[in-house]
Formats: C-alpha cells, sequence, structure tokens
C-alpha cells in the first residue's frame, strides 16, 4: 500500500510525529546512532561524509549523530581514531559546514559525538600509553593504563567544552556526550575501572564527579540554546559492573542539573560484541534498558539494538519504551528507508541482516563501511543511478546476490532485462547459508530482489542452464554472466571416496551426514563453522579440522562472539593446526604444520568438505568474443565474499 504525497502509511501513529529535543525539532522519531565510518581524510571531514549524511538525510531520516569524535590527541591509540574526525582540530569547522548545509537541505538534524576511548586504545599505534581513570588493563588491548593525573583530567575535561563550541560554530544542531561502551568517562564511572582514592575515585559521588564536570564545560561552551545529549551503557553486563538498576539510580543524578537534554541508552559487552548484535540475535534484545532509562527521566530515551523494521519501531513508540528509536544498521542498509516506510512501501525496503560484514567488520580493520548488501554505501557520489543513454536488450546469467543486483540496477536504468538461473529459486548460496541454524536472515535479501524485479518488469527464467547456443539465440545486446562459484576440493588423498561430502550440499539437503563427522574447513569462513552447527544441532558428533592457527580469520569478531559459544555448547570440537593429509575409508589423518606430529581420527562416518569456492568461469570465458558486450559479476570472477559479489553486480548494473 502507497500513499499520497506528503501522507503518512495509516500504520504509523507514532514513528511520523515531530519531537522536539532540546533546541530542536525532529520531523520523525528515527535516528541514525553513531556509527564509525573510517571517512576523514587527515582528521577532518571529507567530501565522502558529505556524500554518506547527506543520503540518509535524503532518504527521510529525522537525526543523524556524526561516528564518535576524539577530544583529545590522548585518544590517538586508539586505531579508529586516525580514520575520524579529529574534534581538537580548528580546521574541522569550515568542511563540517557543508556537511551541515547538505543534510539541513533535506530537512534533517545532526548532532556529533565527543569521545574519548580512555584505556581502550594500544601503545603500539602512537608508543604513548593510555591514559584512563586507573591502571587496570584494558579488557580488549591487556595494556595498563597511565592513571590520569588531576591536571589531565581538567585537560580533557575542557577539551570537551572547546570541541563542543566548534560543533556549534560549524553549525551542527547539538553535541552528544559518549559517555558508554567502556570509554573514557565510563571508566571514571565504574568501579570495574575505577579504584583511585581520590576525589575522582571511590564513593560513586566522586566516580561521578567526571562525566559532571563534562557536562557543565559543554553546556558552558555552548550556551543554553543548543542541544546537548548523553549516551550511556544501561547495563556493563560484567560481574562488578553497573547494571541497570545503577543507571536507573545514576542517570537522574547526571540530568538533575538540567544541563542535559536527551539519553541516548545502549549496552556494553564482551569485545563490543552486544554493541551490534549479529543475526543470531533476535532483533530489539535491550529495549528493556532504555525503557527501564525512560522510567526515571523525563528527557527523551532513545534506543538500539538491532531494530531494522519500522513497525517494530512504531510498536516501541507506542509501548512508551522510548521517544526515538535507533535504527543505525538498517539505515545504512538503506537510507531510503525512513521514506519508504512513510509512503507505506514496506515490501520496497531492502533490510538489514545483521551479517556485519560489510559495516562493523570492516570497521574492526580500519577499512571505510560500507554494506554486503548495499555496496553504494560510502560510494554514494560514484554509483548513483541514472537513465541508460541507449536502452539495451540485457541477459543476466545467474541469479545469485552478483546476478540480482546487476539484473536490479540494469533494469532501474532503462534497461530490458532478462534474468535466468538453473536453479528453481533465485538467491543462489544465499539459499544455502540460509539453511544454517540463526541464518535465516541470509535469504532475506531475496525477497528484496522479487519485489525490485516485480517493479522494474525483470523477465525471471528460472530452472535454466544457459549455455552459448541460448545466448546466441537470445541475441542481446549485453550480457553479465554471474554464474556464481562451485565448490572448492582441495588436493587430499582420499577426496573422492564414498562419505565425503560437500558442505554446502549438507545445508542444501543433498548429502546426508553420518554419525561422527569431520569438517575439513580450510575456507576460514562461515561455511564449515556453519555446517558443523547444522550438524550438531542434529546430534551428530563434530570435529572441525582447520589448518590454521585461528579458528577463521573472515568473519567478524561480533559474529565469531556469538558462534563460538552456540559451537562449543553444542560439543563441537574445534581443532587448530591441523591440516588433513589422507582420507581413508573410516578415518581422516592429519598434520601439525609445524610441529609435524601426524593424527589419526578413526571411527568417522562422513568428512564434510568446507573449502570455499572456485570461480565456475566457463561460460564467461566461452562468450568472449561472441557477445557485444560482455561482463563478469561475482564469484564466477573470483571467490570472494558477500560485499564483493554484490559490489561487482552493482557495477556491472551501471557499466552496461
Amino acid at each position: 500500500m502507497t500513499v499520497k504525497p506528503g501522507e503518512t502509511a495509516a500504520q504509523f501513529q507514532h514513528l511520523f510525529t515531530p519531537l522536539k529535543i532540546g533546541s530542536f525539532t525532529v520531523r520523525n522519531r528515527i535516528v541514525s546512532t553513531a556509527d564509525g565510518t573510517c571517512y576523514s581524510q587527515d582528521g577532518l571531514p571529507s567530501e565522502r561524509y558529505l556524500h554518506y549524511w547527506a543520503s540518509k538525510a535524503k532518504g527521510g531520516i529525522g537525526l543523524i549523530c556524526t561516528e564518535a569524535q576524539p577530544v583529545h590527541p590522548s585518544a590517538l591509540g586508539h586505531p579508529f581514531v586516525f580514520y575520524s574526525i579529529h574534534a581538537w582540530k580548528e580546521e574541522i569547522i569550515e568542511p563540517f559546514r557543508k556537511i551541515v548545509d547538505a543534510v539541513h537541505r533535506y530537512g534533517a538534524k545532526i548532532v556529533a559525538q565527543l569521545w574519548h576511548p580512555g584505556r581502550g586504545t594500544s601503545s603500539k599505534h602512537t608508543g604513548q600509553a593510555a591514559w584512563s581513570a586507573s591502571p587496570l588493563p584494558d579488557p580488549t588491548y591487556q595494556e595498563t593504563p597511565h592513571e590520569m593525573t588531576l591536571e589531565e583530567i581538567q585537560e580533557v575535561v575542557q577539551a570537551y567544552g572547546d570541541c563542543a563550541r566548534r560543533m556549534r560554530e560549524a553549525g551542527l544542531d547539538g553535541v552528544e556526550i559518549h559517555a558508554a561502551h567502556g570509554y573514557l568517562i565510563e571508566q571514571f564511572m565504574s568501579p570495574l575501572s575505577n579504584v583511585r582514592t581520590d576525589p575522582y575515585g571511590g564513593s560513586e559521588e566522586n566516580r561521578l564527579r567526571f562525566v559532571r564536570e563534562v557536562i557543565d564545560v559543554t553546556r558552558t561552551a555552548v550556551g543554553s540554546d543548543y542541544t546537548v545529549g548523553i549516551r550511556v551503557s544501561g547495563d556493563e553486563f560484567e560481574p562488578g559492573g553497573l547494571t541497570l538498576q545503577d543507571m536507573q539510580r545514576i542517570v537522574p543524578k547526571i540530568t538533575s542539573s538540567g544541563k542535559l537534554d536527551y539519553v541516548s541508552v545502549t549496552q556494553r559487552g564482551p569485545v563490543l560484541a552486544q554493541v551490534s548484535p549479529p543475526m543470531y540475535v533476535a532483533p530489539g534484545p535491550f529495549l528493556y534498558l532504555a525503557a527501564g532509562i525512560k522510567e526515571v527521566t523525563d528527557l527523551p530515551v532513545f534506543c538500539v539494538g538491532r531494530i531494522r523494521d519500522p513497525l517494530m519501531a512504531e510498536q516501541i513508540l507506542a509501548r512508551n519504551q522510548a521517544d526515538m528509536v535507533g535504527m543505525t544498521r538498517a539505515n545504512i542498509c538503506d537510507p531510503e528507508l525512513p521514506n519508504k516506510a512513510r509512503e507505506g512501501r514496506l515490501d520496497e525496503i531492502r533490510r538489514c541482516i545483521g551479517c556485519n560484514e560489510g559495516c562493523c567488520g570492516r570497521l574492526e580493520e580500519s577499512m571505510p563501511i560500507t554494506c554486503a548488501i548495499n555496496p553504494s554505501v560510502g560510494r554514494e557520489k560514484e554509483t548513483q543511478i541514472t537513465p541508460a543513454p541507449v536502452k539495451k536488450r540485457v541477459m543476466v546469467i545467474g541469479a545469485g546476490i552478483a546476478g540480482m543486483e546487476a539484473a536490479r540496477v540494469a533494469a532501474a536504468r532503462g534497461h530490458r532485462v532478462s534474468l535466468y538461473e538453473k536453479e528453481g529459486q533465485l538467491g543462489g548460496q544465499l539459499q544455502i547459508a540460509a539453511k544454517a541454524p540463526g541464518r535465516l536472515d541470509m535469504a532475506e535479501p531475496v525477497r528484496y530482489y522479487e519485489t525490485q524485479f516485480r517493479l522494474l518488469g525483470v523477465d525471471i527464467h528460472l530452472d535454466t542452464e544457459v549455455d552459448v547456443d541460448l545466448v546466441s539465440r537470445e541475441n542481446p545486446e549485453a550480457v553479465i554472466v554471474a554464474t556464481g562459484g562451485l565448490p572448492a576440493v582441495p588436493n587430499i588423498p582420499g577426496v573422492d571416496r564414498p562419505g565425503v561430502i560437500q558442505a554446502r550440499d549438507v545445508l542444501a539437503g543433498r548429502a546426508e551426514a553420518g554419525e561422527k563427522v569431520i569438517v575439513v574447513a580450510s575456507g576460514q569462513g562461515m561455511e564449515g563453522l556453519t555446517t558443523a552447527d547444522f550438524l550438531a544441532e542434529r546430534g551428530r558428533n563434530v570435529e572441525v579440522l582447520i589448518p590454521y592457527p585461528t579458528i577463521t580469520s573472515k568473519v567478524d569478531v561480533i559474529t565469531f562472539v556469538h558462534l563460538l559459544p552456540r559451537l562449543l555448547g553444542k560439543g563441537v570440537i574445534l581443532s587448530t593446526l591441523q591440516s588433513v593429509t589422507k582420507i581413508e575409508a573410516s578415518a581422516v589423518v592429519a598434520v601439525n604444520p609445524f610441529s609435524m606430529q601426524q593424527r589419526r581420527i578413526e571411527g568417522i562416518h562422513t568428512v564434510v568438505l568446507a573449502g570455499g569456492s572456485r570461480a565456475d568461469d566457463r561460460l564467461w570465458k566461452a562468450l568472449r568474443g561472441r557477445v557485444r558486450e560482455l561482463y563478469g559479476a561475482g564469484q564466477c570472477v573470483a571467490p570472494r565474499k558477500m560485499l564483493e559479489s554484490t559490489l561487482d553486480g552493482l557495477q556491472a548494473g551501471l557499466a552496461v
């Protein structure tokens, strides 16, 4: 159901109502909370930020919060800081003004998050010790920080005020003080990280002294007619740390001065794994934290936690669990989500699947973020879909994510597109991956593309294997080959024995495993681990043999932190440095590549190969020189991750 321009879909009685937040009013209740991007240039706002944030504003969002901006050079030990906006630099003001103008042009508001990581840094980046409340090691970096002196505390406190003043001069609508996620302000607040015996430690009142001073100096710097918010962890989820009950006591204490205008509620967890929960976690797991804080304050409260559905956001507001709904990754995946929801075009939303591959996973490596199923993110300028100057008949071969994206983009540009798939359904390996426990969302993009194909008039041919003759008969003006990848078969003696099967055949239901299973996980991705999860859930005795020192190198930390307990809880044995050298009738022989110690595992019923893919490029090669325009996309070009396949499809659709 769609609505007339200017109207709002009937199912949204709350989501698209304005809200006054301090000195400004937002047009709706959707907020993109702070998300790291790694888009800065020499610590300054870049043109890439402008297009990224402007796309969110154009898409109809109410409020944008910038990424965490470090307030002081002592933050430089955090790897993210080298690619973030350095709020301590005066030079940020002018380039920020251009960004703010673009965001305001589309009707959204934007606030800057001010941040200091404290002990959450490593001296390997700068050679300098981290600063913190107390000399207690950071859980991630395991380095003992320098206990800040009283003079250093005042220096950093003043830095918050100076940075806030710069944000106001640059035209931003407000600032948000980052007091969550185990960073510096929370390090002072929490008994887990503050064992000082001076006026900044000991009692709760003393531990709150630092945050109160930051609030005071920030408010003084920007004046009374400017929005100042704070972000807090509703729970630290660590024994001895701050709980929801503690925060229900603390929040009124730090807001009682009247110097804050909103409270954004997040959470802290191991390796920050709960900050951006992956698809293994049901949507909205931490709503109760925001609802709990809302019970003790009259200020607007923001919530977060894998909220990707506008209808769910509407329910949150209707139940008075929060006043603003953080839909950050959902809005990265589809910046047009607010407009589509308001207009009743819910089926057209490209929904975040929580894979964390293009956003959090890349941020872990200090790489510019994007989205695995919407790679135009961070590339907004160069990937604009514009009408093709010459309309062509385009044949897309293969309906995995590369082929589907290529077909969508080509059709959106006005080409007549036919999409061919040898299987009886769209999706390719997405459909197989979705069979693993907790991975159903991997098939979600298929729903999105089916809707797009219906709207764009893409002609779909399922159960159709394409060869050179079929292409010749169809005589298209351009061909995009996206035939994907075939299972990689390792060069191991005995690999062709009965009882040796492929992981994707197990997940797809084309092969059955016996009671005792060895998974040969040489691909270093999700395939071997999720197949082990699948088999263990069905009562199989599973050991995963990994030839490398680590369990995986191709899975983001957040997803892995949730997947590992699943596997161990089901009794899966994960054995690293185990390179399989031979497969026998009921045994597997492995060797440690460093010690060369051999191990023989007896009584094996099934060996499952999870070696990733090899390019299925036969048709692509066969068509060279036979068609007028030829493009390859996805794993038929080379085996890579989902992000690269989708990007290939996008670029092929733009090139044709």
